[in-house]
């Protein structure tokens, strides 16, 4: 068992921050509160966005990957520059680009490598999240897609966070349990209130808080019944869940009908993987 005295001073320095509003963002969140900054201007032009865009390789590529995948490059011209790429994916997938490169950036600090393997499966279960998110709004709803994308990348950044702040305190946690016992109890807050610092919009923090709410239909109607929905799609499990959090056969939960559309956008889906995260 982690160190009880030492876990409670870390859970009360943390709430401390949150009631504050004093969330201690590590370095790499740095580009994703840049942009930010830059899509709070109502006056953002494409020129000026490629131009801050342009300052950060890692995001500037993604860009590109994304605007020249199969999801989007439906003309089958690539693009090769920044500027030509914003137009291309719109400025509401930006800030799911720089959130990417964020945790890419964290899962590479040293400090986390005693949670590389759990952050590289909770990587990879966000990333299937958030293509399947993409493609169950567009083809089965009228809710924007990078919308859904969005909030499929990003509705487990708190267990991101909490990671990058057990890195750094030794002994919180010394086994398994004792993470998940922490993450899972202050996850959900710790994410409402890095999201909240990241200016996400009211819809996205709903949707995310509400996504655990059960939905078994075909046609989700809000962005949380497709986070739920994706979630019970996705193949790549949880490193996290508790028991009966995820179906341990996400391929039973799915209708023929829903099965269809995802076998006819398994190119798109690989596509945005892929562009959001190599």
């Amino acid at each position: 068992m982690a160190n009880d005295v030492s876990a409670q001073r870390f859970l009360i320095q943390i709430a401390d921050d949150l009631s504050s509003g004093d969330v201690s963002f590590p370095t790499f969140l740095d580009a994703a509160m840049k942009i930010r900054m830059a899509l709070d201007n109502p006056d953002l032009t494409v020129d000026a966005l490629a131009k801050v865009i342009g300052t950060e390789p890692l995001v500037s590529a993604k860009v590109i990957r994304l605007a020249n995948s199969a999801a989007l490059n439906f003309s089958g011209n690539d693009v090769r520059d920044v500027k030509s790429a914003v137009m291309r994916v719109g400025f509401s997938a930006i800030r799911t680009l720089a959130i990417s490169v964020a945790i890419e950036q964290l899962m590479l600090d040293r400090e986390m490598a005693p949670y590389a393997g759990k952050a590289r499966q909770l990587w990879e279960h966000s990333l299937d999240v958030a293509a399947l998110s993409f493609v169950i709004a567009r083809k089965l709803t009228r809710i924007n897609p990078h919308e859904a994308m969005f909030a499929g990348l990003v509705h487990d950044v708190g267990y991101f966070y909490l990671l990058s702040r057990v890195a750094r305190h030794p002994g919180i946690a010394h086994d398994d349990d004792d993470l998940c016992r922490i993450l899972s109890q202050w996850h959900a807050t710790v994410g409402t209130a890095v999201l909240g610092a990241l200016d996400a919009p009211d819809a996205i923090l709903d949707a995310i808080s509400g996504c655990e709410t059960a939905y078994e239909g075909d046609s989700p109607a809000t962005l949380a019944n497709i986070l739920h929905l994706a979630n019970r799609l996705t193949t790549r499990p949880h490193p996290f869940s508790q028991p009966g959090e995820t179906p341990a056969t996400p391929s039973a939960a799915v209708s023929p009908a829903v099965a269809e559309i995802l076998a006819e956008s398994r190119a798109e889906l690989n596509s945005i993987r892929s562009a959001l995260g190599q």
